[in-house]
């Protein structure tokens, strides 16, 4: 093994990426923060028998290890469970509803995916303590707002319905064994197997198992919800449509609606989800940015019973996403190379520093090689050296891709890094 390299699924994160990400964690924190939801930190170690509490999967692929006293901590596998312990245990006797958001660093023991990460960065919201289907709108309009500031384009929000289906099989005599394995097929997307258990139920008549293969394929625009119309059972699956109609109302009034994709073969952990779900997805990526949904019974596992919805956005997913639309992202922040900055000129470093721009700085010896090298390295745009025999009153301000240089003077340096390129 070679002792220099990193455990499976997680990976060193050098300078240029890791501003990358810091620059889409403050795009998605200003929206998070616009929409009134506040920040919360929750620690990286929680007590292995309180997020069992929340039945989510996520918790089953948690890394384990014992404290001093023999409790079992495991490393934080989401962010809802552990804000929801934050909620029950801090929170339960403020007047709903709560916005709440966390930008945080998960750890997931995937070993039957080795090509997986198993330690990355996610940020997610939580609005607890509204049950109306506006609350959901607006968890998808949030979502929908952080992608956008963070600059992707073309995606799409696939919005389902758990309790749509769960009505479903609630209207029909199925026993416990097939209903058990209709759910399981169906959250393990394994349509296959599914299709196989509803054909060779010979209980069901044929107007239920129409019912049961054509709910899980209905997805597209609005019309969906007109389609699912004619599959309604009973009082809780016309419940869970107008949910949805309504959040398309309010979705509409977002200007989201042509980023909408209804689908009611979108299935997460039914143990823990109640109602509406939904998945972000963006062009050319083989998996979800995110997703979230309706947990109306999590936080009474907590002591703090109230409803609650939410999601989580993967955000080095978004960073893939966002690399294969544009190939680079800027930063926002100019870079130098200032030869002399280090020692003779560390006046002029720090002069342009005060004016925001990043300076790294190099001897005065520095030779123009070694610099265009250190710029190559460190992907810096601009080389700022003082022009021989100047004394520091004049500079070569040579742009590392072209190389051309101006020179300008000591009064000028700053005005000329910071120009904006498009009147240069």
């Amino acid at each position: 093994m070679n002792l220099l390299t990193t455990p499976p699924g997680t990976k060193d994160v050098l300078p240029t990426e890791a501003a990358e990400l810091r620059l889409i964690e403050d795009a998605v924190r200003t929206v998070f923060a616009e929409f009134g939801y506040g920040e919360v930190w929750t620690p990286t170690l929680e007590f292995e028998e309180v997020l069992a509490l929340s039945g989510e999967k996520a918790f089953q692929t948690g890394f384990r290890m014992l404290d001093d006293d023999g409790r079992v901590l495991i490393l934080r596998p989401d962010l809802t469970a552990p804000i929801a312990r934050l909620v029950g245990s801090r929170l339960r006797g403020g007047v709903p509803p709560h916005r709440v958001f966390s930008i945080s660093t998960i750890f997931r023991r995937l070993s039957s995916h080795r090509d997986r990460e198993t330690e990355y960065r996610q940020a997610g919201i939580e609005l607890l303590g509204s049950s109306l289907p506006h609350a959901d709108a607006e968890v998808v309009a949030v979502a929908c707002r952080a992608l956008e500031r963070a600059g992707l384009r073309g995606y799409r929000v696939g919005v389902g319905q758990i309790s749509f289906f769960a009505g479903l099989l609630g209207a029909l005599d199925l026993d416990q064994g097939l209903r058990q394995r209709l759910t399981q097929d169906v959250v393990a997307k394994d349509l296959v197997n599914y299709r196989l258990a509803v054909e060779g139920a010979f209980v069901l008549t044929p107007d239920d198992r129409r019912a049961l293969l054509d709910v899980p394929d209905l997805r597209g625009g609005p019309d969906v919800l007109d389609r699912a119309a004619a599959f309604v059972r009973n009082a809780d699956m016309e419940s869970a449509l107008e949910h949805l109609r309504s959040m398309h109302e309010a979705l509409v009034a977002y200007g989201y609606e042509d980023r909408l994709l209804f689908d009611l073969g979108i299935f997460r952990n039914l143990e823990y989800y109640t109602g509406s779900v939904f998945e972000l997805y963006a062009p050319g990526l083989g998996f979800t940015l995110g997703g979230g949904g309706r947990y109306d019974n999590l936080l009474a596992r907590f002591g703090a019973p109230m409803p609650a919805v939410g999601f989580g956005l993967g955000l080095d997913r978004l960073h893939s996403a966002l690399i294969d639309q544009v190939a680079d992202l800027a930063t926002g922040d100019q870079t130098v190379i200032l030869v002399g900055g280090l020692d003779r000129h560390v006046a002029v470093a720090d002069h342009l520093r005060e004016a925001c721009v990043g300076v790294f700085a190099l001897a005065h010896d520095a030779d123009a090689a070694s610099a265009a090298t250190q710029a190559r390295q460190k992907e810096i745009d601009l080389i700022v050296a003082p022009v021989t025999g100047s004394e520091g009153r004049l500079w070569m301000v040579t742009d590392v891709s072209s190389g051309v240089g101006h020179q300008v003077s000591t009064e000028e340096l700053t005005a000329w890094v910071t120009r904006d390129e498009t009147t240069a």
